[in-house]
């Protein structure tokens, strides 16, 4: 394995750009580099936004856990996770992945308590090595990707209350600094995007998660992220009655919305997509997530539209684009949220229900499970109301089923 103060020239560059480290000290076995092919190939794929030459999760992520143990650990944990659902669960090698996984889990666990351990020992926090910051942060975020796989509410919260303390840390630390590094840039973003749609379901705590706007070329989506963090915080506040409803927000955030929308087309022409393919569902993306943005917006800021023809209109509007989207492999892992909000218009309309039903079927055959077999049960149960009930989804997931709380859409 790969140890945190390995210099750059212990490193080769292939062709892929995954630097490998050489030399007798750190022997790489083949079960190590199949991991890491399968990550390469397969998982950077599912989790990035878009697919291109410069998908951080190959360009940042592969190096930093050549460079540190403690990512590397988390990052073949999460590969071996991933490769052990491909095989039926009585075959042997998923048996054998499994275990890997968690042995991989426990030493990269054991590694990060050890570097926050550090951090937090540090008697001045201005010595903190942002090389540190930057291995603890990815650690925890790759395994919070881990335990979504297996659907573990309260170990991926640990890991992403972890990195907010991180980022608490590294922000004590260089309190003036700004975000230039490339890496800082994408774990930020990361951090903020995860914490976003973790907080999309969560009701026990106060929504405080800061309003941050990235915009750099890797914070792909961000406004679109921004604006449904804006959603929920006033949604949060609301509720709690610390929020005075201003009449005009659903006219700003809309427009908002409306801008942000032409910045991602804009955005889509730049990048250099694998196929044609791929760039035409990239826009197909952009539409969904904007339709599903606007109903969100409407379902908690002008709730008397929620039911309207208005609504409804968007709705159909993200089925029809996901009918169209030819190759959803690249995209699967973006779409559960657009579906869940497609999904709770669609009371009292059986049709467009099955197809909301089949459509989160591809994704799970896709993507992995997940939590997304809990978000279609409770959408079922929420289409069970009727289509004359009042309550909202959010009511329903808030006070009468808790146990749908803390999904990750």
């Amino acid at each position: 394995m790969a140890s945190d103060a390995r210099t750059s020239h212990d490193m080769t560059i292939d062709q892929d750009f995954i630097s490998i480290p050489r030399g007798p000290s750190s022997p790489i076995d083949n079960e190590t580099l199949e991991l890491m092919h399968h990550f390469h190939q397969n998982i950077s794929v599912k989790l990035a936004w878009v697919d291109v030459p410069t998908n951080p999760w190959r360009k940042v992520i592969i190096p930093l856990a050549w460079a540190s143990e403690t990512v590397l650990y988390a990052v073949l944990a999460l590969s071996s996770e991933d490769l052990a659902s491909k095989f039926q669960q009585d075959h042997r090698r998923h048996q054998h992945l499994q275990g890997v996984s968690l042995r991989l889990r426990n030493q990269a666990l054991s590694s990060l308590a050890k570097q926050i351990g550090h951090m937090r020992q540090e008697a001045s926090i201005a010595g903190l090595a942002p090389k540190k910051v930057q291995y603890a942060l990815a650690s925890a975020l790759l395994l919070y990707n881990v335990e979504l796989l297996g659907a573990e509410s309260v170990k991926w919260r640990m890991h992403l209350q972890a990195a907010r303390v991180i980022l608490q840390w590294k922000e004590q630390a260089f309190p003036h600094a700004t975000i230039s590094d490339e890496i800082d840039s994408f774990l930020l973003y990361e951090q903020y995007y995860a914490s976003v749609f973790a907080g999309l379901t969560t009701f026990d705590m106060p929504y405080e998660l800061e309003d941050t706007r990235y915009t750099d070329s890797s914070a792909v989506f961000s406004d679109f992220v921004h604006i449904i963090h804006r959603v929920t915080r006033i949604e949060r506040l609301r509720y709690s009655q610390r929020y005075d409803t201003d009449p005009t927000l659903v006219a700003i955030m809309t427009q908002q919305l409306d801008e942000a929308k032409h910045r991602m087309v804009q955005l889509g022409q730049m990048f250099q997509f694998q196929t044609e393919d791929a760039r035409v569902g990239y826009q197909h993306l952009v539409y969904i997530f904007y339709h599903a943005s606007l109903i969100y917006i409407y379902h908690v800021l002008a709730s008397d539209l929620s039911t309207g023809t208005q609504v409804q209109s968007l709705r159909d509007s993200i089925l029809d684009h996901l009918e169209i989207l030819a190759d959803k492999r690249a995209f699967a892992h973006d779409l559960v949220w657009p579906l869940f909000i497609a999904g709770t218009e669609c009371r009292g309309d059986p049709e467009k229900q099955e197809i909301v039903s089949r459509e989160i079927e591809i994704v799970m055959a896709i993507s992995g499970t997940l939590d997304r077999r809990k978000v279609l049960s409770f959408l079922r149960q929420f289409w069970s109301l009727g289509k004359d009930s009042t309550m909202t989804w959010i009511q329903l997931m808030r006070e009468q089923a808790p146990d749908y709380r803390m999904l990750i859409l």
